[in-house]
C-alpha cells in the first residue's frame, strides 16, 4: 500500500474491533449476528458481522459488503447476501462515512449532492470537491482498517477476502482494491465508476493498481434504470485488472433486497469460484 490523493494512512495503533452479540432482523433470524466497531482516523466505524451456523466450516470466508449512496450497513438492499451466509461466507457491512449512525444533519446531503454531480459529470463546487476528497480518504482507510480487525478473526479466513460494492460502495471498493493487495476477488454492482475529477475517479485509480496480485473481478451493470450510467460500469471494467468478467442485470429483475435472486447468485458463484483459485 502507498501514499496517494485517496489513501493517506495516519499513526495509530493496530487496528482492532469490538463486538456484541445482537438479535437480528427477522431476514437474518437463525444467523450469528453481532455489532461490531472499530477505529479508523480517528473515526469509530460500526457495522455488522453475519457469521455462518455452527454446522460450517470455519474459518469462512469474508466478504466485506458496501451498501450505495444514502444507505446504511443495515439496509435491506444487502439482503440479497443472506443466502450468502447460509453458503458459508462471513459477511461484515460498514458504515460508510456520513451514512446510517455515523450520518451528519448538516453534511451527509451534501455528500450525496456531491457524489452525484460527480456520476453525472457535473462541476462541483469547492466545499462539495473538499467533502468528497474527504470522504473517499476516510472510507479507504476504513475498509483497510475493518479488514485489518476483522480479518484476525477466528471465525474468519483472512487469506480469503472479498469486495462486494454497489453504487458509491462500488467506488470506495474500487479506492480499497487500488491500495490494497489482500482481496482475493471483488464485484462491483452499479454505477459511481466514471469521475470526471480524475484524482477522485475510481476507474484512474484503479487502472494506476501498483500490485501485479490477481484479483478477479466481476462488473454488474444495472439495465433499465435512468439513474445509472452504462458507461460508468464500463469504465470499472476497463480499469479492473485481469482476470475479469462483465455481466448486465436488470434493475427490475425484483428479488431479495436491492439485487435480483439471478444475480446474486451470479456473484456468489463468482465469488466462490475465486476463492477456490
Amino acid at each position: 500500500m502507498s501514499d496517494s490523493p485517496i489513501y493517506r494512512p495516519h499513526d495509530e495503533a493496530p487496528a482492532s474491533a469490538t463486538l456484541r452479540a445482537v438479535t437480528p432482523s427477522p431476514a437474518w433470524r437463525g444467523i450469528d449476528v453481532r455489532e461490531f466497531e472499530y477505529v479508523s482516523r480517528g473515526d469509530f466505524v460500526g457495522g455488522r458481522l453475519y457469521l455462518p451456523g455452527a454446522a460450517r466450516p470455519r474459518p469462512a470466508p469474508l466478504v466485506f459488503l458496501t451498501h450505495g449512496t444514502g444507505e446504511s450497513a443495515r439496509s435491506e438492499s444487502l439482503d440479497f447476501a443472506l443466502d450468502w451466509v447460509h453458503l458459508g461466507f462471513a459477511i461484515a457491512a460498514i458504515d460508510l462515512p456520513l451514512h446510517g449512525r455515523r450520518a451528519s444533519p448538516k453534511l451527509s446531503d451534501r455528500l450525496v449532492q456531491a457524489v452525484g454531480a460527480l456520476t453525472r459529470g457535473e462541476t462541483i463546487d469547492a466545499e462539495g470537491r473538499a467533502l468528497t476528497e474527504e470522504f473517499a480518504r476516510q472510507s479507504t482507510s476504513d475498509l483497510i482498517r475493518g479488514i485489518d480487525a476483522i480479518g484476525i478473526l477466528d471465525e474468519v479466513d483472512a487469506e480469503r477476502i472479498g469486495l462486494v460494492g454497489q453504487g458509491v460502495g462500488a467506488t470506495v471498493s474500487a479506492y480499497l482494491l487500488a491500495h490494497d493487495d489482500r482481496p482475493r476477488a471483488c464485484v462491483f454492482i452499479g454505477g459511481a465508476g466514471r469521475f470526471e475529477d480524475a484524482e477522485l475517479d475510481p476507474a484512474t485509480r484503479l487502472a494506476g493498481r501498483s500490485s501485479a496480485k490477481k484479483c478477479p473481478t466481476l462488473v454488474m451493470a444495472i439495465t433499465g434504470d435512468p439513474e445509472v450510467s452504462p458507461a460508468s460500469a464500463h469504465a470499472l471494467f476497463e480499469a479492473a485488472p485481469e482476470p475479469k468478467e462483465f455481466v448486465e442485470i436488470s434493475s427490475k429483475a425484483g428479488g431479495t433486497g436491492g439485487l435480483s435472486e439471478k444475480a446474486a447468485r451470479r456473484a456468489a458463484d463468482f465469488l466462490t469460484r475465486a476463492f477456490e483459485r
